[in-house]
C-alpha cells in the first residue's frame, strides 16, 4: 500500500500489532493484520483492515462501556480539563461556539468545557447516547462517515484520541470534510498516544503518528500549526534519582490524600468539593501512563 500522504510505493513494514487489552475481539476481527510506514511522512498505518471488522469491533467492547459510571465531578476528569486548560491557552473560546466531537465515549469534552463557556452547540458521533444535562447537544450518528455523514457549520472540531482510529484510506477524505465543515480560521484539537515512541502497535489503533507526520498532514491539507506539544507518561519519570527523602514522602502523602478525597468526596456538597478538586487536581496534568501528542490547527481561507 502506497503511503496516505506522498503516495511512496517503498513504504516497509517497521513495526507488528501487538496483543492489546481486548485479545479476544483482536484475534476475531484484526487477524493477520499489517502495519506499514512511510519514513519520509513519519506516518504508520493498518493495510488490510477491513471496515465491517472495525465497526464490529468497536460494538462487541461498547457494552463494556456504556453503563460504566462516571465521577460525580465529570468536569474535572484530568485528561479533559487539562486539554481545555491547553486549548484556551492558545484560542478564546466565544459564546454560541459551535463543537463537534468524534468519538467521546462516555464522556467527552462538553462537561469541561461548559466550566469555561456555557454557551455551546455541542454535536457528536459516537455509538453510546451521553447523558449530559445541556441543552444543545445533537447526536449526529453513531460514527463518522466522509462519504455520508451530514455536517454543519462548526467553529470547532475535538478530535480526543479518535484520530489514530480512522480507516487509513479514509484519512485524506475525512480530514478535507472537516476543513469544509470549518467556519473561517475554525479549529481543530486533536490528542493523539505517541505510539511509535512508546513502541505500542494495538488493536484498534489503524493509524501511528510521529510529530512530524501530524505537521506534514495537516500542512499539506491547507491547516495552520497555532500549538503542539508532546507529553511524556508518568512512567518515564525516575522517582529514584530523587534523593531527598522529605520530597518522596510528600509525593506519598499528597498520592494518600488524593485517594481519601476520591473516597470521601461522595459524602461532601458539590461546592466544596468542586472549590477543592479545582484548587489541588486540576493541575494534575494529562493523567496519563503513555507519552501523547497534542496539537491545534487552523483552517486557512
Amino acid at each position: 500500500m502506497n503511503c496516505l500522504l506522498c503516495n511512496n510505493n517503498e513504504t516497509k513494514e517497521i513495526y507488528n500489532y501487538q496483543d492489546g487489552s481486548f485479545v479476544k475481539e483482536s484475534k476475531k476481527y484484526f487477524a493477520n493484520v499489517r502495519v506499514r510506514t512511510c519514513e519520509n511522512c513519519k506516518i504508520s498505518f493498518c493495510t488490510n483492515i477491513v471496515k465491517e471488522n472495525l465497526d464490529n469491533f468497536y460494538k462487541s467492547i461498547y457494552q463494556n462501556f456504556q453503563n460504566k459510571k462516571i465521577d460525580r465531578f465529570k468536569e474535572f476528569n484530568s485528561r479533559f480539563f487539562s486539554q481545555v486548560l491547553f486549548f484556551i491557552n492558545h484560542v478564546k473560546l466565544h459564546k454560541n461556539i459551535k463543537v463537534l466531537e468524534v468519538g467521546p465515549n462516555n464522556l467527552g469534552i462538553l462537561p469541561s468545557l461548559k466550566i469555561f463557556q456555557e454557551k455551546i452547540y455541542y454535536y457528536y458521533f459516537d455509538q453510546i447516547l451521553l447523558d449530559h444535562k445541556h441543552n444543545n447537544i445533537i447526536k449526529l450518528g453513531n460514527y463518522f462517515d466522509p462519504n455520508t455523514s451530514k455536517l454543519p457549520e462548526i467553529d470547532l472540531i475535538w478530535m480526543s484520541h479518535s484520530l489514530e482510529h480512522i480507516m487509513p484510506k479514509e484519512l485524506i477524505k475525512v480530514i478535507k470534510t472537516y476543513h469544509d465543515a470549518l467556519k473561517k480560521s475554525g479549529k481543530i484539537f486533536i490528542e493523539i498516544p505517541n505510539d511509535v515512541k512508546r513502541k505500542s502497535f494495538n488493536v484498534p489503533h489503524t493509524l501511528f503518528f510521529e510529530k512530524e507526520g501530524l505537521i506534514k498532514l495537516f500542512e499539506k491539507l491547507n491547516f495552520k500549526i497555532i500549538a503542539l506539544s508532546e507529553i511524556d507518561g508518568v512512567d518515564h519519570f525516575n522517582f529514584s534519582n530523587i534523593k531527598n527523602e522529605n520530597k518522596t514522602s510528600k509525593i506519598e502523602k499528597k498520592t494518600f490524600f488524593n485517594k481519601l478525597y476520591l473516597f470521601i468526596q461522595k459524602f461532601i456538597p458539590d461546592k466544596y468539593v468542586k472549590k477543592y478538586a479545582f484548587k489541588h487536581f486540576i493541575s494534575n496534568g494529562p493523567n496519563s501512563n503513555f507519552p501523547i501528542i497534542r496539537l491545534i490547527v487552523e483552517k486557512k481561507n
